[in-house]
């Protein structure tokens, strides 16, 4: 007597066993890393987070802070240090797609520079492998002036109005 196992049993059993010992988040010697980091002390297979800065005028770097230093947006801009480089900065996270071959989803955050904090509706919470970009505006208060004036006019000319963020 011969037993058969159903049809979907070779495709289920092959996910299981590549699933098992597969990892979305890359080793850390593909990123570069800030050299002020201290990445000797750091227990291996810590879930880590990247926060990418970029200023406008120079090279920018990258930090990899473990995720329960930075569970939340707030606290990765507060880890990194982005609110003592920039006045102003446009702020997004880059997440690993849920399932191979997906495309990652990109979380646009909101700043507000005035109250040096995010607003708690923009404050995502971070997952391991999650990629905090942060980049300097050199925008200024008569940019906000002028752009509150000018967007408006430039729309009821049939124009576009001037979109500020990078992302």
């Amino acid at each position: 007597m011969i037993h058969r196992l159903p049809l979907f049993t070779f495709p289920v059993l092959l996910i299981i066993l590549l699933g098992s010992g597969c990892s979305m988040i890359q080793p850390a010697s593909s990123y570069d890393s800030d050299p002020t980091q201290d990445q000797a002390n750091m227990p291996p297979n810590q879930p880590m987070i990247l926060v990418d800065i970029q200023p406008k005028e120079s090279r920018g770097s990258t930090q990899r802070i473990p995720l329960a230093q930075a569970p939340t947006l707030q606290a990765a801009v507060d880890q990194s240090k982005a609110g003592g480089k920039f006045k102003r900065f446009h702020i997004a996270v880059s997440r690993l797609p849920q399932y191979p071959g997906g495309q990652p989803q990109k979380l646009v955050s909101k700043y507000d520079h005035i109250e040096k904090a995010i607003p708690f509706e923009y404050d995502y919470q971070l997952q391991a492998g999650d990629r905090v970009v942060i980049v300097e505006d050199p925008s200024n208060t008569m940019d906000d002036i002028f752009g509150g004036i000018v967007g408006p006019l430039r729309a009821m000319a049939g124009g576009e109005a001037a979109h500020t963020s990078p992302f």
